[in-house]
């Protein structure tokens, strides 16, 4: 064997070895966050499978009984009139709040660097507020008396005082606003990004050959906010499926259940009903939806991405 054979040998062994030396410090850097994956997030997902097939909570202990449990939830009223209302929030909260974001981003866009900022900064501290106080204040402007914020502003055009968080009717739409003045901030932010992310070149052209505000809004801008678009889209659906903090503080799913969420009702069942097992057959059911929802969203994203 000629020493050349034997270079061109001894490169090829190194080689294998070398990528996997390579590949095992990646995973020796990865393994805290693997562990911490692991332990705190894959071991309750199935946990949570295994408490849904079987009854009872942490006090008088579980007892198997198979699929029972999801036969038995599709009976219970008020889970139905809890997948009925978050159905509703969902519908309410992410169309309404998707429009106003884009709105008020294609105004924002226009301001200077500094004012843009400054309106970034307003906007986004509703988010990194606690839902707590932000609650209590919301149940002052929800008050049903004549003195209450709101009541005094639809006073102004001849409406009598309403019980926002009292009436069935009314205290959907009255959460609803809460959660979309809470979060709409983050949606315009997401928004700015996706146009600063459009090239001037392209309105500049456009203009040049003679295209309007409203073309260039159609026909640029718009079709560029696709990918910005879809991924609030899901996003918005998932968050909304989950609502559970402002429900449980301006009304603890009440009046009649009218308000209740599915995670509201899993919390409940789960530590005042002291029914795990039911609780986390709602949380498993709840979980396909989302998982569904998360795979739809990389669907369309990596087929927007190709195209």
């Amino acid at each position: 064997m000629t020493s050349v054979s034997r270079a061109v040998l001894n490169g090829v062994t190194r080689r294998p070895r070398r990528r996997w030396t390579r590949h095992l410090s990646a995973y020796a850097f990865l393994s805290p966050y693997l562990l911490v994956y692991a332990i705190f997030l894959l071991m309750p997902v199935f946990w949570s499978f295994w408490l849904s097939l079987r009854q009872g909570g942490l006090l008088g202990g579980t007892q198997f009984v198979g699929l029972q449990n999801f036969v038995n939830v599709w009976k219970d009223k008020v889970f139905l009139t809890a997948v009925l209302n978050t159905a509703k929030y969902t519908g309410m909260v992410v169309p309404t709040a998707m429009l106003l974001s884009l709105v008020l981003a294609l105004l924002i866009h226009q301001m200077r660097a500094f004012w843009q900022n400054v309106v970034k900064v307003a906007l986004f501290l509703p988010m990194v507020s606690s839902v707590v106080s932000l609650s209590i204040i919301w149940k002052a402007i929800f008050s049903p008396t004549r003195e209450a914020p709101l009541n005094f502003l639809v006073g102004l055009f001849g409406i009598a005082p309403q019980n926002w968080l009292g009436n069935p009717q009314l205290v959907i739409p009255a959460i609803v606003g809460f959660e979309i003045w809470r979060g709409y901030g983050f949606w315009v932010i997401l928004f700015l990004a996706g146009l600063d992310a459009i090239s001037l070149d392209l309105y500049d052209a456009a203009r040049v050959d003679g295209a309007n505000a409203w073309h260039i809004l159609w026909r640029i801008t718009l079709p560029l906010l696709r990918p910005t678009f879809l991924f609030l889209l899901v996003m918005g659906l998932i968050w909304n499926l989950q609502l559970f903090d402002a429900v449980y503080m301006l009304t603890s799913g009440g009046p009649a259940n009218s308000s209740a969420t599915v995670v509201w009702y899993v919390y409940r069942n789960a530590f005042h009903f002291e029914n795990l097992g039911y609780a986390a057959t709602m949380g498993v059911l709840l979980l396909v939806v989302i998982l569904i929802l998360t795979l739809i969203q990389f669907r369309v994203v990596r087929s927007d991405t190709e195209y």
